[in-house]
């Protein structure tokens, strides 16, 4: 069958048909934060779900870029479109929601703290940025005012640049992703380790729903052979807290940029963008030129004696889609329903319950 591509709104009534969809069975094929959230709505909406993966559990040393990412909410190497800053925005509030719901940080990892970026030279304000109703411009003078006493190291261009600051969910990645391991158990899914050898047509199921993310590049041999997947490397420092880190901070300046976040159980500094990378170990210069950045981008008073505070480091690799995320669907002659939803990039945090919600529509209305 031919893939349909999402279509960039779909009513609400679409995901109200939702009643219980006959013991219809799905197979998710990956269990990082896309998979997770994918298995959750889809048991939400009465299917009978297997999630599995080669590293069900997250271990963020075995190549889960979920597993140890920064946790922002912030849309970051993936399509800047109007779907993406849609899918963000829904995400955005269901965080908010989660906030709501009596579970407290340590059971879901969730939280909402400030965020403030300032990039010179400066693009157009994000296809998401509308529809955030925190989020306000700052001016040079604004900008300059954080690093009080000091000044930045780097030069702003009054006509070249942009700055904002919103509140934004920052999520503690490992208590998360154990929080939906346990909604999809306790909702009678199914957690299995075992890794699929493509194609994901060899699966038995109603619906089956790619979320392999990088495991579907050329290179590993996965899931799907996708020409347009590879690895965006990233290397992050981590740090112990500190009380007076209670926002999050990106940088750009000119070439170089740095970024703070503080995600519960450390502060994590940033960090890379390593196209095509594979390597999951942690490089010593990229060490030694993360902290320079750090400590000539950020505020001083957030990088002061960082170098004293590390307490680890990670490597992931972002599964970056060329062009577009992947989120699409065909039906088979069977009539089983194939399901797209990878190539999130930088942005699986921010877009997870977005792209979940556009997973169970296009799973009940394959024709549209």
């Amino acid at each position: 069958g031919m893939w349909r591509a999402a279509r960039s709104r779909t009513s609400s009534a679409a995901v109200c048909r939702a009643a219980n969809n006959g013991n219809q069975s799905a197979i998710v094929v990956g269990a990082g934060v896309i998979g997770l959230c994918t298995s959750v709505r889809l048991l939400e909406a009465g299917y009978s779900v297997t999630c599995v993966a080669e590293n069900v559990a997250g271990d963020p040393n075995r190549g889960v870029a979920s597993g140890g990412a920064g946790g922002l909410w912030f849309p970051y190497l993936c399509e800047s479109t109007e779907r993406t800053g849609r899918w963000a925005n829904e995400t955005r509030v269901l965080y908010e929601k989660l906030l709501q719901d009596g579970l407290g940080f340590e059971d879901n990892g969730v939280a909402v703290k400030d965020v403030w970026q300032c990039y010179s030279p400066g693009n157009d304000l994000p296809p998401w940025a509308p529809d955030c109703p925190t989020l306000e411009l700052l001016s040079v003078a604004q900008v300059e005012e954080k690093y009080a006493p000091g000044l930045p190291q780097y030069m702003i261009d009054q006509d070249d640049f942009l700055a904002y600051q919103f509140e934004a969910p920052i999520v503690q990645v490992d208590l998360f992703l154990g929080h939906l391991r346990r909604l999809i158990e306790g909702m009678g899914g199914a957690l299995v380790e075992r890794k699929v050898a493509g194609p994901i047509e060899s699966l038995e199921a109603d619906i089956l729903v790619n979320c392999a993310g990088i495991g579907n590049a050329v290179e590993v041999e996965g899931l799907e052979s996708d020409a347009r997947m590879r690895p965006v490397r990233g290397q992050i420092v981590h740090c112990e807290n500190r009380a007076n880190i209670t926002e999050a901070v990106t940088i750009g300046a000119g070439a170089e940029s740095a970024y703070m976040i503080p995600r519960g159980d450390v502060v994590v500094y940033g960090g890379t963008s390593d196209d095509g990378q594979w390597d999951l170990s942690v490089n010593e210069d990229t060490v030694e030129d993360i902290i320079r950045r750090c400590k000539k981008l950020l505020p001083e008073e957030y990088t002061q004696g960082m170098e004293d505070r590390i307490v680890g480091h990670w490597v992931g690799l972002r599964p970056y889609r060329e062009e577009m995320v992947s989120v699409e669907a065909k039906t088979l002659e069977d009539g089983r329903v194939v399901v797209n939803n990878y190539g999130h990039g930088g942005s699986g945090f921010t877009l997870c319950w977005g792209c979940a919600d556009e997973v169970v529509r296009m799973a009940q209305a394959p024709g549209t």
